[in-house]
């Protein structure tokens, strides 16, 4: 377990490294105490990163379900604008045929007057 003799030891080498360099000895114990603090912040981040997967795993989930849903919606709402656009051209229709009734209606009372 890595506690604060290791690190002040560390801290040691590293400035022994920089100032005059260090025997093979030396250098072969930094390297073990670097090897030593990167397990252990491993360990530690281990359960972070794993959860952090997990959650990643469930977002591609949720994105791929509300992107499905998403093409639905838009072949939906394809579908009414091409429903309205018929409505209208049968409104349109509608309407000239009411408006020729409704000329027919008038010209028949206008002659009979």
């Amino acid at each position: 377990m890595w506690d604060e003799i290791k690190q002040q030891h560390l801290n040691e080498l590293q400035r022994k490294q920089v100032e005059s360099g260090l025997s093979a000895e030396e250098r072969q114990e930094l390297d073990y105490l670097f090897s030593e603090l990167e397990q252990e912040e491993w360990a530690m981040l281990n359960p972070a990163i794993k959860q952090m997967r997990e959650e990643q795993q469930h977002l591609q989930m949720s994105y791929g379900r509300l992107n499905a849903e998403n093409a639905l919606l838009s072949a939906i709402v394809e579908q009414q604008e091409d429903l309205l656009n018929r409505a209208k051209v049968a409104l349109a229709g509608l309407l000239g045929e009411h408006k020729a009734i409704q000329s027919a209606y008038e010209r028949i009372r206008s002659q009979s007057s």
